[in-house]
């Protein structure tokens, strides 16, 4: 039946329920996140042989993990703060297209220099990929599924991340680390027209930037049919204007997001000194290198199974009590990993948990900040959580490298990265007590529908 009258997108979301187009999207959005998975953490897997290649010193070594690092701090800091003025469908085409060009390049490198310059622009497609693909999830979800929807796709990223490891294990002793970057370069560039075809703008930024009415009934009634004939209108309270960097401070969000640039510091830092130096550091402790692979692998396979089964817990507790839960046992697990013999089984185990915990909090944090913004600094507020986020991942691998250099023990290194996981959870504890009384659980204002059948 079709309808008249006026409604905001997020009533109209919150009326539909999950649809098939919905889930179709977030899988869209999920496949970049996978290929992104892929292409940040391959070369974790392939650094021995890099090293051996290019005749490179651990000090080296971790120059090039920074500057891959240090270009998605870079991406995702501007790319989310465009995706708020040019839109999300845009940025995370450009995004995909950026980081598969240049992992592809990446084959190519003959020297450190190439090496680092190539990670670094293909970094800037990585760091935008993220917090866009989660903002445009969050922006076709209703309201009260949005963490819930956020978390399956973001499955995708462990995912990504333990089929590098399988990649690695395929096609490194055939073709080397040049085939791998080659791989995993050309899934990306293949995903770029599909996207550009199937993938729709966000309704929600297309509502709040005052689109061609007829653009946003085009998109909407993709999401939802029933909903054709309505005018829709932005939710009360977003028609409130001025810099999204700002609007992250106020309305009494300014300790939350703090606190919440903490923890992505503190998680992304772990996820990224382990992804980078696991495998070179079990791999002098055990018997091949293919044992490291898999052991690391085995770290984004509990990432994985933690990240559906914190979907599920966080539609069922307090979100930020699941956090903390997860990362506190994260930080008992990383403690473990250093007193547990590499050449053991017991180190799949423990590699696995360390996943489940700390990727899954990291799914579950990512969550959290799309509830936690309103839909006109939403893009930014995740992006500048990764982007803080980020200078953590380029801390863990450059002290990564400079304690392998001064011959750490592995129980004190793994010790020291405990520690920072420890400092995490307190400020998910800190945050729930700081946490704004008076912003709702999806901080939206969704007027009912209003209109009648004709």
């Amino acid at each position: 039946m079709r309808r008249s009258g006026t409604a905001t997108i997020e009533a109209v979301l919150e009326a539909r329920g999950i649809g098939g187009a919905q889930v179709f999207i977030a899988l869209l959005c999920g496949l970049a996140v996978l290929l992104d998975g892929i292409s940040t953490l391959i070369i974790g897997y392939v650094a021995p042989q890099i090293a051996q290649s290019l005749h490179l010193g651990h000090e080296e070594l971790g120059r090039a993990f920074g500057a891959g690092l240090f270009g998605l701090m870079i991406g995702g800091l501007s790319c989310s703060f465009l995706a708020d003025y040019a839109g999300r469908r845009n940025l995370l085409i450009l995004s995909t297209l950026i980081f598969g060009i240049f992992t592809l390049a990446t084959a190519y490198a003959g020297s450190l220099q190439e090496l680092i310059a190539w990670r670094f622009i293909g970094g800037l497609g990585l760091g935008g990929a993220m917090p866009t693909a989660i903002t445009l999830t969050a922006e076709i979800s209703p309201p009260r599924s949005r963490a819930a929807m956020v978390m399956m796709m973001f499955c995708g990223f462990p995912l990504g991340g333990a089929l590098a490891g399988v990649l690695a294990v395929a096609v490194l002793p055939v073709f080397g680390w040049q085939g791998v970057f080659v791989a995993s370069g050309i899934m990306a560039l293949v995903l770029v027209p599909i996207l550009f075809a199937l993938l729709p703008e966000s309704p929600v930024f297309l509502v709040n930037r005052r689109a061609d009415p007829a653009k946003i009934a085009k998109v909407v009634g993709r999401i939802a049919p029933e909903a054709a004939g309505l005018a829709i209108i932005p939710p009360q309270g977003d028609e409130k204007r001025g810099a999204p960097i700002a609007a992250l401070f106020k309305e009494g969000r300014g300790l939350g997001t703090l606190l919440l640039w903490v923890v992505y510091f503190t998680s992304l830092l772990d996820i990224f000194f382990l992804a980078s130096w696991l495998p070179t550091v079990l791999h002098s402790g055990s018997p091949t290198s293919m044992v490291a692979i898999v052991a690391t692998a085995m770290m984004e396979f509990g990432g994985l199974v933690g990240t559906i089964a914190l979907g599920r817990l966080l539609g069922r507790f307090d979100t930020y009590l699941s956090l903390g839960v997860c990362y506190a046992g994260c930080t008992i697990m990383i403690a473990l990993i250093g007193v547990t013999p590499a050449d053991s089984g017991l180190i799949f185990a423990v590699l696995f948990l360390v996943g489940l915990f700390l990727i899954g909090g990291q799914s579950g944090l990512s969550a959290l900040a799309t509830t936690f913004y309103p839909t006109r600094c939403r893009a930014t507020g995740v992006g500048w959580g990764f982007g803080m986020g980020r200078i953590g991942s380029i801390v863990g691998p450059v002290v990564g490298a400079q304690l392998v250099i001064s011959h750490w023990s592995l129980p004190s290194m793994f010790l020291l990265a405990a520690g920072v996981t420890a400092i995490g959870t307190l400020a998910v504890i800190l945050m729930y007590l700081a946490r704004p009384r008076h912003i709702a659980a999806h901080d939206v204002e969704a007027a009912p529908l209003a209109g009648h059948g004709s």
